[in-house]
């Protein structure tokens, strides 16, 4: 397919297709989409080459940080208080920037199976659900959303923002009810061993998996870098895996069938792409 292409033909570093598309998205886009463009994309950085988590941990910083935390907090309160109708990687928006393919897929699980359990691994304080929550409140099934992040979060979230349909907790362990779908949202590959969690993720069998902004090479291995934040979201670096898509969906194709991918734009990465894939458990 033509589309699939695009992203990979992007990695030959054609001066000229990223000159006419600068020169395009500069007619269509509103100015705030620009801006946005311009800060996630184009000045996030990354330092190749490392060979191991540990190497490349001793040459970043960490998302564990009071700071990072603490505008993540202020801007979830303003999203949940109807201040501010969207916030990503605590960045606030004056409108929900919606990932249609990630939304499609929760109503396709909803739909499968007439409920919608979803853990939402490293799902901050509920991004992704305030997200999507205008929609799936239109859903006639019962809905759970569990969020797996560090303490802090879950503490924070427990305290200020669980209700009767978002939870919070550390680990996969503890989740106590029958999971429809795991979703991971750009966040296993910020995880030291990611193939641990996704082998846990299996033990689980949830009905479904849905990875999305997560970034994918044509190589037949991973690689490590160190991701470079821009300071105008935070000041932080922080090791960051590049799967291989075909290990990847090898290593899930054991137990799962996978339903269809696609790329994603928001991932800064300019020697990968980014990639949504949704995984449906093997009857």
């Amino acid at each position: 397919m033509t589309s699939r292409a695009n992203p990979r033909r992007r990695l030959s570093g054609s001066s000229s297709v990223d000159f006419i598309m600068k020169r395009f998205l500069k007619l269509v886009l509103p100015p705030i989409i620009l801006i946005l463009y311009r800060s996630f994309l184009a000045k996030r950085r990354f330092v190749r080459g490392f060979d191991d988590w540990a190497s490349a941990k001793r040459n970043a910083t960490t998302y564990d940080t009071a700071d990072i935390f603490q505008k993540t907090l202020v801007a979830a309160r303003k999203v949940r208080d109807g201040v501010a109708a969207y916030e990503r990687d605590s960045v606030l928006l004056d409108a929900i920037q919606y990932d249609w393919p990630l939304l499609a897929s929760l109503l396709l699980v909803a739909n499968c199976t007439g409920r919608l359990n979803v853990v939402d691994f490293g799902g901050a304080l509920g991004t992704s659900y305030r997200q999507n929550k205008k929609f799936l409140d239109l859903l006639p099934c019962s809905k759970k959303w569990a969020i797996i992040e560090q303490s802090r979060f879950v503490q924070m979230g427990k305290q200020e923002f669980e209700t009767n349909e978002l939870f919070f907790f550390e680990s996969l362990k503890q989740i106590d009810f029958d999971v429809d779908v795991v979703l991971m949202g750009g966040s296993i590959c910020y995880i030291e061993e990611p193939y641990k969690v996704l082998d846990r993720i299996l033990e689980m069998s949830p009905k479904f998996i849905l990875i999305t902004r997560t970034p994918f090479s044509n190589s037949s291995e991973d690689s490590l870098s160190v991701q470079i934040v821009p300071p105008i979201i935070y000041s932080a670096s922080y090791p960051i895996w590049t799967f291989s898509e075909n290990r990847i969906k090898q290593y899930l194709s054991k137990s799962y069938t996978l339903i269809e991918d696609w790329f994603d734009r928001l991932q800064a990465d300019e020697d990968a792409y980014a990639m949504g894939m949704v995984f449906m458990l093997k009857q």
